[in-house]
């Protein structure tokens, strides 16, 4: 009986691994934060996220996170499956627990579950996500090892994610946070994983500079569409306080938990809590655009999955080799 069980845990936790779960749940957190923003602005009712029923917005959008974010973790295990098997053994495919050519299919599923999800938003949803598949492949393929450069496309794929649903979008400044975490997670992970080539003043420069570049950007649309300012008039600035709330406590909370790991691990774990701290700061951004129902079930989901995550990394060493059978 445990034999079968063992060898269920096992595939689900390399479909975990394949597919970052909990990280890809921080990216669905943020596209469902770009929806309610798009439905609490009353000016943009006519648009596909407005009109859409919110089940169908709430899971295309999903759907497109989701697919893009497994698109992209699929595609980098099978593209570094050789420089896995050297230093990191225990990944799907250098473990036999994925074929590459597995992850290959996966991979392309994905990006087709990406693309339909975008189709309900529209022609300019669809070009968004094309433009994000693009920034994905460009970071699996070489981005990812010149820091500047892969730091600011992450930041860039979740600034895409966002506006594919919500193009038309007034109110930028959730936007902008979710990137600007993207890219300061990317930058910790970077040096706490002790990851090669290391980061140079000239390159943490590039990579301020372009943080600081679509940062004025997304301003800079956001003033040109609220008649010069940054916040639309519906939006009540003093309930910022909340969601800056959520990310300072977040980024504490995890400093705090990190202060000592370094390494592959490190870099693993500071994913998985800089995803619940993405997903804690969407429920902060929709109990500030008083959606309390939205707010608490984002909350829930982002610690439940957490929990679940957990719960089957402890399991599967226990089912896989029970304690009678060790020696």
């Amino acid at each position: 009986m445990i034999a079968p069980v063992a060898s269920v845990t096992k595939r689900l936790l390399a479909a975990v691994e394949l597919s970052r779960l909990p990280v890809a749940f921080g990216a669905v957190a943020n596209a469902w934060l770009a929806v309610f923003v798009a439905r609490a602005d009353p000016t943009l009712t006519t648009t596909p996220a407005a009109t859409l029923p919110l089940g169908a917005a709430l899971g295309a959008s999903a759907v497109l996170a989701v697919g893009f974010m497994t698109f992209g973790a699929a595609l980098n295990d099978f593209l570094d499956a050789k420089h896995d098997r050297a230093f990191a053994p225990d990944r799907p495919i250098p473990s036999g627990s994925v074929r590459p050519r597995r992850a290959m299919q996966f991979a392309i599923a994905a990006l087709f579950a990406g693309l339909l999800g975008a189709l309900p938003f529209g022609p300019i949803a669809l070009a968004f996500a094309m433009a994000l598949a693009c920034v994905v492949l460009a970071y699996d393929a070489f981005a990812k090892h010149v820091p500047a450069f892969g730091i600011v496309l992450a930041g860039l794929a979740t600034m895409f994610s966002m506006l594919a649903p919500a193009a038309e979008v007034t109110f930028t400044l959730p936007i902008w946070l979710a990137m600007s975490q993207t890219m300061g997670v990317g930058f910790l992970a970077y040096i706490l994983g002790e990851k090669r080539p290391r980061l140079t003043t000239r390159a943490i420069a590039l990579g301020a500079l372009g943080w600081v570049f679509w940062s004025l950007a997304l301003f800079a649309v956001a003033a040109w569409r609220n008649e010069g300012e940054v916040l639309p008039a519906w939006f009540a600035p003093e309930r910022l306080a909340i969601p800056v709330a959520a990310a300072v406590a977040g980024a504490l909370l995890g400093s705090w938990k990190l202060r000592n790991a370094r390494g592959p691990r490190a870099t693993e774990r500071l994913l998985r809590y800089g995803s619940l701290w993405k997903s804690l700061v969407t429920a902060a951004w929709l109990g500030a655009l008083d959606m309390p129902v939205a707010a608490a079930s984002v909350g829930a989901l982002a610690i439940a999955i957490f929990a679940i995550v957990a719960v089957l990394r402890e399991a599967g060493p226990q089912l896989s080799e029970p304690v009678g059978w060790r020696s």
